[in-house]
């Protein structure tokens, strides 16, 4: 089952998109040129979704990641 945490992370950046998309066709005159940025728009939340989805699914299995500090020997 998705988590809401995951359901909410997903819809802010669905909705960032979406307004995104709105802003460029509402500001670029140019067809080709729209398409570019909206391709590029697109192709942005398409990686970012897939992460999230890749993220949720790690933890839903089990695994969680934790960052260590390296720290350096001064002498």
């Amino acid at each position: 089952m998705i988590t809401l945490s995951f359901l909410w992370s997903w819809t802010k950046l669905t909705g960032l998109a979406a307004l995104a998309l709105l802003l460029e066709r509402a500001l670029i005159p140019g067809f080709w040129v729209f398409a570019l940025a909206a391709g590029i728009t697109i192709g942005a939340w398409a990686v970012i979704t897939a992460a999230l989805l890749r993220e949720w699914r790690a933890q839903a299995a089990g695994y969680h990641h934790q960052l260590t500090s390296i720290r350096r020997d001064r002498s």
